[in-house]
């Protein structure tokens, strides 16, 4: 009895060395090996949950992967839940030391390998992947927000607002342009009606500091007596703050203005031009997966003939809707120091305020 318990405990011993003697097998290279022989024809994403993605890597920017599925349509993805991306198709890539780099693309295991170059790069070291030329249109992000609220009775009012943001971004620079426009009218006397249009150029010479070769505004007021307002100017940018869930950057720098008034006292000049100088502020939080709040400050001087030193600040919210419309609720803050008086000797008041709520289209 005591041979049989012996033997049946060799065996048994044998059996647990061979099995713990045996290399185990590593799915996730086996999933690598199968994915490299596919490479060629596809680009394919692991997030950190073991899910693959396969499709077209579009760009990587502002901390977002957009990837173009067949069967998911267009993804947007957090950098963050990104484990692995593979393509054999020619990527521009840039560092954040300012380095570019092009060619197939593989990031694994933490680093950035681009082409036969040496993977000398982390991947938080990334700081955006270009889009393709055959991809050149998704560089372009456009946004339309149409507002209108209508009154009727004692009194007859409507407002209309309408509101454009228009972006492109690339490895190394951003064009931002904005367009507001507002329009009140009350037992048919139009009480407020206003146009604004800005326009920026940015260029990354490092993941937080930009140069800012142009900016551009266009303003016009009637109501504040100015016909029409000319900005343009350059400076230099820095984000003091650059997180998956917030932005904050500054940038300042010399601009000159030109300002038309709508109507002037007799004898006084009908424009004014000055040298000025700048300060704005730009902040982006996501609250949660469907709300984010932008707040947006600009402090520009100019002489007293030009209607003085002048603020623009604008908050926002966006609350997501469906993946391209949302719901925009936003406060809007005009101030003109010195005020013109128009040709009755009438001074505009210097503060004006407007609550903007909107429907917003992502094209």
């Amino acid at each position: 009895m005591l041979k049989k318990y012996l033997l049946i405990s060799t065996v048994v011993a044998s059996s647990f060395a061979c099995y713990g003697a045996e290399t185990l097998p590593d799915p996730l290279l086996e999933e690598r090996s199968i994915i490299i022989k596919d490479a060629t024809h596809f680009d394919w994403i692991r997030l950190n949950s073991g899910e693959w993605l396969k499709g077209e890597l579009v760009s990587l920017y502002d901390k977002e992967v957009e990837f173009d599925s067949d069967i998911l349509d267009t993804l947007m993805i957090d950098r963050a839940d990104i484990y692995m991306i593979i393509s054999d198709r020619h990527h521009t890539v840039r560092f954040n030391d300012g380095n570019e780099l092009s060619g197939t693309l593989n990031i694994s295991g933490g680093y950035v390998k681009v082409g036969e170059q040496e993977a000398k790069y982390r991947y938080r070291d990334l700081v955006s992947i270009a889009p393709s030329v055959e991809s050149e249109l998704s560089a372009w992000t456009v946004k339309i927000a149409l507002g209108a609220d209508i009154s009727k009775g004692n009194t007859d009012q409507t407002e209309y607002s309408a509101r454009a943001d228009i972006k492109r971004r690339t490895a190394s620079s951003r064009f931002l342009a904005e367009f507001l426009g507002y329009r009140t009218t009350s037992d048919e006397q139009v009480t407020k009606n206003n146009i604004r249009a800005n326009g920026t150029f940015d260029w990354f010479q490092t993941q937080k500091m930009y140069y800012r070769p142009i900016f551009f505004e266009y303003y016009r007021d009637p109501f504040q007596n100015i016909a029409n307002k000319y900005t343009v100017g350059a400076g230099v940018g820095y984000y003091v703050m650059d997180t998956d869930k917030t932005e904050w950057d500054f940038s300042t720098g010399p601009a000159y203005q030109k300002t038309e008034f709508d109507t002037v006292a007799s004898g006084e000049e009908k424009s004014n031009s000055s040298w000025s100088y700048f300060i704005g502020t730009n902040y982006e939080l996501e609250v949660t997966k469907k709300i984010d709040f932008t707040f947006n400050y600009r402090y520009l001087t100019a002489n007293s003939d030009a209607g003085g030193d002048s603020q623009y600040a604008m908050a926002a919210f966006e609350f997501e809707i469906t993946d391209d419309i949302d719901f925009d609720m936003s406060l809007v803050w005009d101030y003109l120091a010195d005020p013109i008086a128009d040709e009755n000797g009438v001074v505009p008041e210097k503060e004006d305020y407007k609550m903007i709520f909107a429907l917003g289209i992502d094209l």
